[in-house]
């Protein structure tokens, strides 16, 4: 019987270990996923290349994480952080007149726009929270939304006083406009 128990044991610890190990995995995977030179002294200068000429100044721009079709920490919330949302890792971009999501392109050595949202289609902005993360919400016109966020160390860690500063900046230029 006691052979039986150690038998058991050791099962559940490779099982452990098996898991820690797919886990650990999986984090150096997500960590290496292509998100350009955002540690090159070139990083300000490659990301306006990838700026329509049309979007104006550039207000906040840094590697980030763009949740297609979610409203803030929803999925989070419904699943317990147990389910993980889409995310793609780029690139944000806040400009005087539109919110751009940029992804590296390896051939062409540039950043391209893959998600760009006019202000003009932009009904409201807010701010969700969940723990010390931060994600602004952008609820289109026709009423899709998405959720963009600011990130650091290879999209391990938001930077939540950046994606609060881009939020106000948000804030302040649709109060005003109305």
């Amino acid at each position: 019987m006691k052979s039986v128990v150690k038998l058991a044991t050791l099962i559940a610890a490779v099982r452990n270990v098996r898991m820690i190990t797919l886990i650990l995995l999986l984090l150096m995977i997500a960590s290496c996923a292509s998100i350009g030179h955002v540690s090159s002294p070139e990083f300000p200068q490659l990301v306006a290349k990838g700026v329509p000429k049309g979007d104006g100044e550039i207000h906040f721009f840094g590697q980030g994480e763009w949740h297609p079709n979610t409203r803030g920490f929803t999925p989070e919330r419904d699943s317990f952080g147990i389910l993980p949302t889409a995310v793609l890792p780029g690139v944000l971009v806040i400009t005087s007149t539109s919110l751009l999501f940029e992804q590296w392109e390896d051939r062409a050595q540039r950043f391209d726009v893959v998600k760009r949202i006019p202000f003009l289609e932009i009904s409201e902005v807010s701010l969700d929270s969940y723990g010390r993360n931060r994600r602004l919400v952008v609820r289109k016109k026709d009423l899709s939304f998405d959720t963009f966020s600011f990130t650091s160390a290879g999209g391990i860690f938001v930077e939540s006083s950046k994606v609060e500063e881009a939020y106000q900046f948000l804030q302040n230029r649709f109060t005003a406009s109305k």
